[in-house]
């Protein structure tokens, strides 16, 4: 009894620090670093800025950070996991083109390095993203070399596929139109597979 109610408690917490860190994400996907205050991030939780300080001792930058984890697990334990599977390739990129397009929003949620790597954010930061950024890479480029494409091909290929993906977000983000997204997200399995008869 007492580790069920333990149990549950610790369930709890982390489903209420889970939806911080998602509160905190979202502000940082609309202002990005610079653009986001603490003012900002207090009205999106509901926490007052000591209350914030007290999770975050190293305030903006570690809120940030924590932001990017979040999105690194999702990434690494759902959305891109099923490249790490067995079964068919066209099986497991339709998978993660499934999921990245519930993970966005179908193209209305921005990219969180997009606007988290925009002017004024900390080294650090920058730093944390780009790794994020490779490793999407490595995971596309893993699943081309799989389909057949040699290295080289494998490589440029994964660039293109995260360059259209981004792209697509970013032309959502501004004009509102999430076609491109929708695309992209649809030809991962031609980039992916076909890139040789491309280059």
């Amino acid at each position: 009894m007492i580790k069920a109610v333990v149990g549950g408690f610790h369930i709890k917490v982390q489903a209420l620090n889970d939806e911080l860190i998602e509160k905190i994400t979202e502000s940082f996907q609309a202002y990005g670093f610079e653009g986001t205050s603490l003012s900002t991030i207090s009205k999106a939780t509901g926490l007052i800025k000591a209350s914030l300080y007290w999770r975050f001792p190293a305030g903006k930058e570690e809120m940030a950070e924590a932001a990017l984890r979040s999105v690194d697990q999702q990434f690494s334990h759902h959305i891109l996991k099923p490249i790490d599977e067995a079964g068919p390739v066209a099986t497991r990129l339709a998978k993660v083109a499934r999921r990245l397009r519930e993970f966005y929003g179908d193209g209305k949620r921005a990219c969180l390095l997009d606007t988290l790597t925009l002017g004024g954010s900390p080294p650090a930061i920058q730093k944390h993203a780009r790794l994020t950024l490779e490793f999407w890479v490595s995971q596309f480029e893993k699943l081309g070399r799989e389909s057949g494409l040699d290295n080289a091909t494998a490589r440029l290929a994964a660039e293109d596929a995260v360059a259209a993906l981004e792209g697509g977000l970013v032309l959502a983000r501004v004009s509102g139109d999430r076609d491109a997204f929708r695309r992209a997200v649809e030809s991962l399995g031609e980039r992916l597979t076909k890139a040789a008869k491309r280059i």
